[in-house]
């Protein structure tokens, strides 16, 4: 019977890969070769090389269902179109993952031109940022491309990738393997990719559950992933090598053994591991695990060993890890990434979020807390010697991400036993070396924002240090002036002024709050944006919590009616004042005037800014002022004015506010009720829409 075209085209396109991978000439001796005449079972093409060697070749196209056909002709018709589109509007510079796409074949157009906005809208609300979703749709920034790639979303298919791999590979290689049931050939089966999802790791996580043993006469099997482009996804040698836990040399099968291992970790397989270390055992090495991924999946296979109790299996890992070049100790680009998108020294350099947990030595660092956590002192010298050495390298991401071993160090530095009541026994020394390194590697830095922001989640525990020491280190960090930073060493400052000094019970020694307490003051009132606003709401949180008496924190709160004006921190402010209503309402009403004040001077001098600003408190003050109907319309008042000069600007809720006459007492709520009502009807004079106050109660 005659081969049909596909058949033809596939053998021709791999008999030039094995030429090429190779090194040989191959020639097609034979189709449908007869393996049991009474059967008339044969396999579709002989090859043969230069050498005389033959090899059997069974063929079978791997298609998905007719309905994710139909679902991936949708998707590449659709994806076309909208790229169409967003060539036409000059959109580029990012890999856009797409939703899944359920539109008739007669809209597709004008559905590609609705997206395409979608698309557009989303690249203008977040111009520059790495990596954001909107509307569906996930968006990847890869600078050095110049139009819009699409790929279909992870988050929204539902289309199983390895159980369609899985479901053709059941149903073909049974048949396929008697197919092949012939000796002095090297038996191959030949899978031609006709499904849109299917890649070729999938199917090698498909025949992952697979027993090969009943499958005796399959030597090997490629992939054909697209049209030219084979991966060997099954070598029996590899499957032997793992039982026997030996090496293979040939450079192919150690691709695909190397393949397996990244799979079978990733899947936390405990025998990839045992093959991994007998190997590594044996000769000493693991050079041969060329891949980062594998490396990587290997290191995170070690929080499985540790729940495991498997400790010093962990710890060989860190042993074998520790000098990995990846990443570049020196902060280079690595050799795969000449241009330095995956940079993440580069990224620290800038200031830029490199909060990403990736790269062999940036996993282990994700490892070394879980060890140290086991309270093993017996590996902490081994391990201090490794994060000592990351926290001074070259190379800032790992810096930053040597901060978390560093903070289980630090929160064990004065334990004295253990949970269930044994001794920790911890060299003094080191103890007290694991001090002076955190302190020291604030003091080396101060440059840099985004290892300081790492460096600040140290201190999470055991907040020792002394006056001296807190002044030092809480204005190395202010004077990074970075936004993250300031935000998050808020707690640090409040802390060290409001509650260090009674926590000396429990650290030793005393601490005079002097330097602290002017630090917070001075914070309030001239720090950055970022800090005072984040002071404003610790505030409110020890006051909410009571977690402190009203008193402790009664003189600070006016401080942030002078310096700078912040509308966050005015908004933060707002807060206290519902806190103060409660418990110390002439507080409250004095913090509210002076909140106004502040930002009816501020309007006047940046009238530009109206729109930066809003009020919040006013609901919670009306009734506190309703008992001083003066001091009431002299609010409202100010409140119209500042309104007036910047026409919508967010005051609070109208028909609340001038609805407060009715909270007057009655001998002067009519009076009230009339100047409300003329400030009211001046509003909306200005603005029509304004909402309806009901003036007849």
């Amino acid at each position: 019977m005659a081969k049909e075209q596909w058949e033809e085209e596939a053998i021709e396109r791999f008999r030039g890969y094995l030429e090429q991978s190779r090194g040989l000439t191959f020639g097609i001796t034979g189709r449908d070769f007869v393996v049991d005449p009474k059967t008339n079972e044969n396999f579709d093409f002989q090859l043969q090389d230069q050498n005389g060697q033959a090899l059997a070749v069974e063929l079978f196209r791997l298609v998905e269902s007719g309905e994710d056909l139909a679902r991936s002709r949708v998707w590449h018709t659709m994806s076309c179109y909208i790229k169409e589109e967003t060539e036409k509007k000059g959109l580029k510079g990012y890999l856009v993952y797409t939703p899944q796409f359920t539109v008739k074949k007669s809209e597709m157009k004008s559905a590609a031109i609705k997206q395409a906005e979608i698309i557009e809208e989303g690249l203008s609300k977040n111009a520059g940022v790495k990596r954001f979703s909107h509307e569906g749709y996930e968006f990847h920034k890869i600078d050095s491309l110049n139009t819009l790639s699409f790929s279909y979303s992870e988050g929204a298919r539902s289309v199983d990738s390895r159980g369609t791999a899985t479901v053709s590979f059941a149903s073909k290689l049974p048949k396929k393997n008697q197919q092949v049931n012939i000796t002095d050939h090297e038996r191959i089966i030949l899978v031609v990719n006709w499904s849109f999802f299917v890649g070729h790791r999938d199917a090698i996580r498909a025949l992952s559950s697979f027993n090969f043993d009943e499958l005796q006469n399959v030597d090997k099997i490629y992939f054909e992933v697209r049209q030219g482009e084979f991966h060997l996804i099954f070598d029996r040698n590899v499957v032997e090598a793992l039982k026997a836990k030996q090496k293979v040399e040939s450079e192919e099968a150690l691709g695909l053994l190397i393949e397996y291992l990244t799979q079978q970790l990733a899947d936390k397989k405990q025998e990839a591991f045992d093959f991994i270390k007998a190997i590594a055992d044996s000769s000493g090495d693991l050079s041969w695990l060329s891949t980062t991924e594998v490396r990587e999946n290997l290191v995170q296979f070690g929080s499985e060993l540790l729940t495991q109790d498997r400790v010093e299996d962990a710890m060989w890992l860190v042993r074998m890890f520790k000098d990995d070049p990846d990443p570049n100790p020196s902060g280079a680009n690595d050799p795969d990434d000449s241009k330095g998108e995956f940079n993440y020294h580069e990224k620290v350099l800038r200031g830029e979020d490199a909060s990403v947990i990736t790269t062999v030595r940036g996993h282990l660092c994700w490892l070394l807390p879980k060890i140290i956590a086991k309270n093993k002192t017996e590996y902490y010298t081994e391990i201090i010697e490794i994060i000592s050495r990351y926290l001074q390298e070259d190379n800032l991401y790992i810096r930053t991400q040597a901060t978390y071993p560093l903070e289980i160090f630090w929160a064990n530095r004065r334990a004295k036993q253990n949970t269930d009541g044994s001794p920790f026994e911890w060299k003094d020394e080191e103890r007290e070396y694991i001090r002076k390194l955190t302190l020291d590697t604030i003091r080396a830095n101060k440059l840099y924002p985004r290892v300081m922001q790492s460096l600040l989640h140290v201190f999470n525990r055991n907040r020792d240090l002394n006056e001296e020491e807190a002044d030092e280190i809480l204005r190395i960090f202010i004077a990074t002036k970075d936004r993250d930073v300031l935000h998050d060493l808020a707690t640090f400052v409040v802390y060290f002024a409001l509650f260090r000094e009674k926590d000396s019970q429990y650290f030793g020694g005393t601490f005079n709050p002097e330097k602290s307490i002017a630090l917070l003051k001075d914070q309030i009132v001239n720090g950055e944006d970022a800090i005072s606003s984040s002071i404003a709401w610790h505030l409110w949180k020890i006051l909410a919590d009571k977690l402190l008496p009203y008193e402790s924190i009664k003189e600070y709160l006016p401080l942030f009616l002078e310096g700078d004006y912040s509308a966050s921190a005015m908004s933060k402010l707002a807060l206290i004042f519902e806190e103060l209503a409660k418990i110390a309402p002439d507080d409250a009403v004095m913090l509210y005037e002076g909140s106004l004040i502040r930002l009816d001077d501020h309007l006047q001098n940046h009238p530009e800014e109206g729109h930066q600003h809003w009020i919040n408190g006013t609901e919670e003050i009306l009734p506190l002022l309703a008992k001083e109907p003066k001091r009431l319309v002299a609010v409202i008042d100010r409140l119209k004015d500042i309104w007036m000069r910047k026409a919508q600007i967010y005051i609070g809720n109208i028909k609340t506010i001038f609805e407060s006459y009715e909270l007057v007492a009655p001998d002067q709520k009519e009076s009230t009720k009339a100047l409300l009502k003329a400030m009211y009807d001046e509003m909306k004079t200005v603005y029509p829409p304004l909402q309806e106050v009901d003036w007849n109660k």
